[in-house]
């Protein structure tokens, strides 16, 4: 039997900040906006200081990272779901993973635009990197692929891109939008004309 580590109270202490902190950081972020957010501010509705902020986190980018994580945990839940509830054909996977991905973009706007559009020009952390594979790995494993496959990888990383470009068009104030109702029933036509011209089986 191996026995566990016995947490110091200063380990406590430093996880329970993180804790706090990311519910509190993503309430900021959510509701106000991540320019909104600061260390000094976060410390001050935590009542600690910016000392222990930054000894349990390093810094304001890691406090971010873990509210990140925690929008990949629910988006990761949501495309879960739609698998399980979907029809087991391929086509209907993939299309209910994509249709998934925009409720989600449209329910969690935020959420989603932290995920994939903050920071666009920065190189994604380690953890960042796993999350979007394991999309992928997702994607590719209900279009009944071959994940080991390098053409089979390709085909749906474009295909993801394909879809994920329609819902940054339904969901981006910033740009001419398409109507998200309207962005739904191309999924479904992007799928087919995908797997048109790379047939799986």
């Amino acid at each position: 039997m191996i026995k566990e580590k016995t947490l110091s109270k200063r380990e406590r202490n430093l996880a329970d900040i993180r804790e706090r902190a990311t519910k509190v950081a993503e309430r900021i972020v959510l509701e106000n906006g991540i320019d909104t957010l600061s260390a000094r501010g976060l410390a001050k509705e935590l009542n600690v200081s910016v000392g222990s902020l930054y000894n349990a986190f390093g810094d304001l980018d890691a406090v971010v990272r873990a509210v990140i994580a925690n929008c990949a945990a629910m988006l990761s839940a949501s495309l879960h779901s739609a698998l399980e509830s979907s029809a087991q054909d391929k086509r209907s996977r993939v299309v209910a993973l994509g249709e998934a991905y925009l409720d989600f973009a449209i329910a969690e706007p935020q959420r989603w635009w932290l995920m994939f559009e903050y920071r666009s020009n920065v190189p994604p952390d380690l953890k960042a990197q796993d999350f979007q594979s394991g999309l992928l790995e997702m994607l590719i494993q209900a279009g009944g692929a071959d994940p080991k496959s390098e053409q089979h990888r390709q085909f749906f990383l474009l295909l993801w891109a394909s879809v994920h470009g329609l819902v940054s068009l339904a969901c981006r104030p910033a740009i001419v939008t398409i109507n998200p109702e309207a962005a739904r029933t191309y999924i479904g036509d992007l799928v087919d004309s995908g797997f048109n011209a790379f047939p799986i089986d």
